[in-house]
């Protein structure tokens, strides 16, 4: 029942969302509906498994990749950006072998190809959610 709650939410979440332009000081902007907190981590967590993100990176375990975790307490520690290095405007910072490496940047070219700011926003902010979770 939960889940179909969940599920619901998102899809009237989703449907609701438009994208307008509006124009500023730099001309030609294009705005983003702006999500609640709870709202970008119900879609990056979402997205975290629909971008199969989950098969490589656990929230608290290693598996082929280093943990959530792990990696948003290197990024903070860094200084680092982790929606810079998924849109490929940083190298990675994390798992930083020539192989690793290799692997991380053609599931990013093929998962992460045809996402949008506002999904990879959700997606960090998912992630820093959860690396939150676990100072508590």
């Amino acid at each position: 029942m939960i889940r179909l709650f969940y599920f619901l939410s998102i899809i009237l979440l989703v449907s609701s969302c438009k994208t307008d332009t509006k124009s500023n000081d730099n001309n030609d902007v294009t705005a983003h509906p702006e999500l609640s907190e709870d709202s970008k981590i119900f879609l990056g967590n979402r997205l975290f498994s629909e971008k199969t993100c989950i098969t490589c990176h656990d929230v608290d375990r290693k598996k082929v990749g280093p943990s959530v975790i792990e990696i948003m307490t290197i990024y903070k520690a860094k200084n680092g950006d982790i929606v810079d290095f998924l849109r490929g405007k940083s190298k990675p910072i994390v798992d930083t072998t020539a192989s690793q490496v290799a692997v991380m940047q053609a599931n990013i070219d093929g998962f992460l190809k045809n996402i949008t700011d506002v999904e990879l926003d959700a997606i960090a902010t998912y992630m820093l959610h959860v690396d939150k979770l676990n100072t508590k």
